[in-house]
């Protein structure tokens, strides 16, 4: 983008040649002599075209910096680069780890915290966090609160660790492997989960 750019003004910026602005005709209103009007048009149709794509560009990278910035000043691995998105995986059969209900649910989630990247999604009913989970015991009951403070130190124990997190997902049992991490907001997670 920058080649053709620089190429297109080159052109244009050569001697007898009308410039990237300007008129294009003479004092008299006549067409400037010795200039192909239609190239000159083309090109700097072009070179405008060119040129907002660069600054959308450039604006677009320079956000995605400030953003893979973290709090120490330090850019982030992998920014710029393509990153795959981390599918949730669904499982065929629940494992010993993840039979429990439901007993937390997530009702807000920040953008471009851990919980989101890694596939957590608001409205997902949490079943799992690790090796805590709620029995069928009492189907009338509410969690109790040491559930959700055993959820949430687990995540809290295993920063930049791989958490196996279980939910129920439109009827549907997801595992999703979250990585509780700093970043630029609040907690590890960046997930606000309340009691079902």
């Amino acid at each position: 983008m920058e080649i053709e750019m620089q190429a297109i003004a080159s052109r244009l910026t050569a001697p007898n040649a009308p410039g990237l602005r300007g008129a294009l005709t003479d004092a008299d209103g006549f067409p400037i002599a010795g200039c192909d009007l239609y190239a000159v048009r083309a090109d700097r149709g072009r070179y405008d075209v060119l040129r907002n794509d660069y600054k959308r560009i450039m604006t677009e990278l320079e956000s995605r910096v400030i953003r893979g910035m973290q709090g120490d000043g330090e850019v982030m691995k992998g920014v710029g680069a393509p990153t795959p998105t981390p599918t949730p995986t669904e499982d065929a059969a629940p494992t010993e780890n993840d039979v429990g209900r439901a007993f937390m649910v997530i009702d807000e989630i920040m953008d471009g915290c851990p919980g989101e990247v890694d596939g957590l999604r608001v409205g997902d009913r949490v079943c799992a966090v690790g090796n805590v989970t709620w029995g069928f015991e009492d189907p009338s009951a509410s969690p109790p609160a040491e559930v959700l403070r055993n959820a949430t130190q687990t995540f809290a124990d295993n920063e930049n660790s791989v958490v196996r997190v279980v939910v129920l997902r439109r009827g549907e049992r997801v595992a999703v492997e979250v990585t509780p991490r700093a970043w630029s907001g609040r907690g590890l997670v960046g997930c606000h989960m309340r009691s079902v």
